[in-house]
């Protein structure tokens, strides 16, 4: 039995029909968004007349359908049976993300975009109530508008209790390092919660790719992350608010020691390109802010060895296709190539320091 907690920092829900029915006002009933049947039988959203995501085409994602790909486990939509299964792996806290809830920003109409996201995050914060010790939500934000964005993820915070405040990898045509998004991570510090970068939403790749929807996630996440990470760091940004937490979510670990020393080598040759930053971009990894997700791959060791433990945290990516359940934990925590300081490093500490518990 471990002596340790062990925390996961990205699970997630499943928006059911019922949520946008009971919680959001009347008024937008009858745009509200609806699970729908697309023409191969397959399960998908439909929000301002788009079917999403698409199952065939360019970007076409989960063949099997939304549902079927989101949902392995009834956990998603009912919390008492996300927490018999919480205590089937021996997690401790579980910090939750959507599924449709995550793309939420790439709609166009505002009211409805607005009274979506507060709709979903009421919705999260009644599932979180039962069990509110183990059970953390993260916001859906109409990110479009960063002052509503502002208003919402403050009310998430301070209202609903919510830890962490959720951002794709890019927002539209705005990257991490916009100046639009600055009263974003403004805010982020001065509530003193993380920012959780999700990969996925982001999009990068999805026009390249024409019905392969496997060879398309394994490119497209930690694609996102790395994009987010270099943004992230050669921008300044972490100079810029030296309060800032950060978490890249859901893309495995491996990329990480390579691309900060790629991200060095072009530091230390053209550091005029590399206006904001007083050290190399390693050194800020180092430093403790900055936080990527394992969900138990084979790499841990060799990432442990190139760049330490400390900036690790660990996932179980509950109750999606690829989720390890009901062996996530164990997948780290019966290793012997992995030290017992790194797993309660990983599971423990980590997401304690980002999350400022």
């Amino acid at each position: 039995m471990a002596e340790h907690q062990i925390i996961d920092v990205d699970g997630h829900v499943w928006e059911p029909d019922e949520l946008w029915e009971q919680y959001l006002p009347p008024e937008f009933h009858d745009r509200r968004p609806r699970i729908v049947i697309d023409d191969r039988g397959t399960t998908r959203y439909r929000f301002e007349d788009k079917v999403i995501p698409p199952g065939t085409g360019p970007g076409a994602w989960a063949p099997e359908g939304m549902r079927e790909a989101s949902m392995h486990r009834e956990g998603a939509v009912n919390a008492k049976l996300r927490l018999e299964d919480m205590d089937v792996e021996g997690i401790d806290v579980a910090v939750l993300y959507g599924a449709f809830g995550l793309g939420l920003h790439h709609f166009e109409d505002r009211p409805l975009v607005n009274a979506a996201c507060r709709a979903y995050n009421d919705w999260l914060a009644d599932y979180c109530s039962a069990d509110p010790s183990r059970l953390k939500g993260t916001p859906a934000l109409p990110l479009r508008w960063i002052d509503d964005s502002l208003d919402e993820a403050e009310r998430c915070v301070r209202d609903l209790g919510f830890p962490s405040i959720t951002v794709p990898c890019a927002i539209q045509a705005r990257n991490p390092e916009d100046p639009e998004n600055f009263p974003l991570y403004e805010l982020a510090q001065d509530l003193d919660v993380p920012l959780g970068f999700h990969a996925g939403g982001a999009r990068f790749a999805n026009h390249r790719f024409v019905d392969n929807y496997a060879q398309l996630h394994v490119l497209e996440f930690p694609f996102n992350n790395m994009f987010a990470a270099t943004t992230i760091v050669c921008s300044g940004l972490l100079e810029r608010f030296p309060r800032l937490r950060v978490a890249l979510l859901e893309s495995g670990i491996g990329w990480v020691p390579f691309l900060f020393e790629r991200c060095d080598e072009h530091w230390e040759r053209r550091p005029d390109e590399f206006p904001g930053l007083t050290k190399a971009p390693s050194e800020y990894l180092a430093e403790g802010r900055l936080f990527v997700s394992t969900e138990g791959e084979a790499g841990i060791p060799q990432a442990i060895q190139q760049a330490g433990d400390h900036w690790i945290v660990w996932a179980s990516d509950y109750p999606h296709w690829d989720s390890g359940f009901p062996d996530s934990v164990t997948h780290v925590t019966e290793r012997d190539d992995i030290a017992e300081t790194s797993k309660a490093a990983i599971f423990d500490a980590n997401p304690k320091r980002l999350y400022g518990w």
